[in-house]
C-alpha cells in the first residue's frame, strides 16, 4: 500500500513537472511569435527549435501595427519630457538643486531611462540573429539532455515545488504591475516588464529541469548503492550518467554566458522597487489606503506588482541553495561508492577503473566548476544570504525615501500625482 502511494506521488510530481514546463514554454512561445520578434520557430516533426526567417511583409505589417498602437497611447511623451527636464541648461539646474523637488525628478528620470535602455537591449537580443542561434542551440541541448535522462533512468520528477508556487505568485504580481502601469499611461514600464518576464520564464523552466536532473542523478546513485548485485546494465548507466553530468555542466556554463547580461537588469529594478515600497510606506502612514477617493486602485496595482522584482531574486537564491544541497548529496554518495570499490574484488577491473577515473573527474568538476546560479559575474553567486542583504537594502532605502518625502513634502516619485 505504501509502495503504491509513493508511486502515485511520483507520477503526480512527474506530470506536474511536465505540465508546468510545457505551460510556461508555450505561453512564452505564443507571445514571442505573436509579437513577430526574432526568427525562432518550433519544429513539431523534429521536436526542436529552428531558425526560420520571417516573411518580410509580415514584419512590415507588424511594425506598422506596433507604431500605431504606441502612438494611440501617447507612447514616449511623458518620458522624453522628463529627459528634457533632466538636461536643462546649467543655470536652471543649479536652481533645481536647492529644491527637494529635484530629487523626485532625478530619480524618476533615472528609472525611466533605465527602463527604456533595458527594453531596447531586450528587443535587440530577441531580434539578433547570433543571439537567436545561440539560444536555439542551448534549448535543443536542454531537450536532448532531458530525453537522454528519461531514457536512461525513467521519468523526471518536480524538485522544489515551492519554487513553482513562488514563480506562479511572481507571475501574478507581474501581470498586476503591467495592468497598473498601463492604466497610469506608463507604457514603457509595461513593455519592459513584459519582455523581462519572457526572458525570466525561460530561466524558470531551465531551473526546474536542472534541479530535476541533479535530483534524478542522486536517486539513481542511491538505488545503485542499495543494490548489492549491481548488474551490468546498472553499471553501464553509472558511466553514462557521469558523462551526462559533464554535458550538463557545459550547457550550464553556456547558458550563463547569455543569462548574465539579463540578470543585471533584475538588479537595476531596485530603484523602481524602492520607489514603490516608499509609496506603500507613505500610504500606510497617512492611511491613504483606507479610502479609494484619495488613492486610485491603479497606483496600488502598480506598487504591489513591482514587488515581483524581489521575488525574481528570491527565486534565483532559493534555486541556488537547492542546487548546492543536491550537489552535496552527490559528493557524499561518490564517497560511499569510492569506499565500496576499495574492497571490490578483481573480477571487473576494467569497469572499476573506468568508474574510478570518471569519479575523480566528476569530483574535480564539482569542486572546480560547480553548477551554480551566477549573478553579475562568474565570481558571484546568489543564495539566501545575498537575498536577505538585497531585501534589507531595499527596505532601508525605501524608509529613507519615505522619510525624505514626508520631511520636505516631496511626492513619491512616479506616483507624484496621488499623494499630496
Amino acid at each position: 500500500m505504501d509502495t503504491e502511494l509513493v508511486r502515485t506521488n511520483k507520477m503526480w510530481l512527474s506530470r506536474l513537472l511536465r505540465w508546468s514546463v510545457l505551460g510556461i514554454c508555450w505561453t512564452s512561445y505564443i507571445f514571442y511569435r505573436g509579437c513577430v520578434i526574432g526568427q525562432i520557430k518550433y519544429d513539431r516533426e523534429k521536436g526542436k527549435l529552428i531558425i526560420q526567417p520571417r516573411n518580410i511583409w509580415t514584419k512590415r505589417i507588424a511594425l506598422c501595427l506596433k507604431i500605431i498602437a504606441f502612438s494611440l497611447n501617447y507612447f514616449g511623451i511623458p518620458y522624453f519630457s522628463i529627459a528634457f527636464i533632466l538636461f536643462l541648461p546649467m543655470e536652471i539646474s543649479k536652481t533645481m538643486f536647492s529644491a527637494p523637488k529635484f530629487f523626485e525628478i532625478l530619480m524618476s528620470s533615472v528609472i525611466v531611462q533605465l527602463s527604456i535602455i533595458n527594453s531596447i537591449r531586450l528587443c535587440y537580443w530577441m531580434s539578433s540573429l547570433p543571439w537567436n542561434r545561440s539560444f536555439v542551440g542551448l534549448v535543443n541541448d536542454v531537450i536532448d539532455i532531458t530525453n537522454l535522462m528519461e531514457s536512461t533512468v525513467g521519468p523526471l520528477y518536480l524538485e522544489g515545488i515551492f519554487l513553482l508556487i513562488l514563480h506562479t505568485f511572481q507571475f501574478g504580481l507581474t501581470m498586476l504591475q503591467i495592468v497598473g502601469y498601463s492604466q497610469m499611461q506608463f507604457h514603457i514600464f509595461s513593455l519592459y516588464n513584459l519582455l523581462l518576464e519572457l526572458f525570466f520564464n525561460i530561466f524558470v523552466v531551465y531551473q526546474l529541469l536542472l534541479l530535476s536532473w541533479i535530483a534524478t542523478l542522486n536517486r539513481f546513485l542511491k538505488i545503485y548503492l542499495q543494490d548489492r548485485k549491481q548488474i551490468k546494465r546498472q553499471r553501464l548507466k553509472v558511466i553514462k550518467l557521469f558523462r551526462l553530468y559533464s554535458r550538463i555542466s557545459n550547457v550550464h556554463t553556456s547558458i550563463h554566458v547569455i543569462w548574465l547580461p539579463v540578470i543585471g537588469m533584475l538588479f537595476s529594478d531596485i530603484l523602481l522597487l524602492v520607489s514603490s515600497s516608499a509609496f506603500i510606506i507613505r500610504s500606510i502612514i497617512f492611511k491613504h489606503w483606507i479610502t479609494n477617493v484619495i488613492l486610485d486602485r491603479k497606483y496600488w496595482m502598480a506598487a504591489l506588482g513591482a514587488q515581483s522584482s524581489f521575488l525574481r531574486i528570491l527565486f534565483i537564491g532559493l534555486g541556488n541553495d537547492q542546487l548546492a544541497l543536491l550537489q552535496c548529496f552527490i559528493r557524499l554518495q561518490l564517497l560511499v561508492i569510492d569506499l565500496c570499490y576499495s574492497t571490490h574484488d578483481q573480477q571487473d577491473q576494467n569497469f572499476v577503473w573506468d568508474v574510478k577515473t570518471l569519479q575523480i573527474c566528476f569530483d574535480l568538476q564539482l569542486r572546480v566548476q560547480p553548477i551554480r546560479n551566477r549573478i553579475m559575474s562568474v565570481h558571484q553567486e546568489c543564495g539566501c544570504p545575498f537575498v536577505l542583504d538585497f531585501f534589507f537594502c531595499i527596505l532601508i532605502n525605501a524608509l529613507c525615501c519615505a522619510q525624505y518625502g514626508m520631511s520636505f513634502k516631496v511626492h513619491s516619485l512616479i506616483f507624484s500625482d496621488v499623494i499630496s
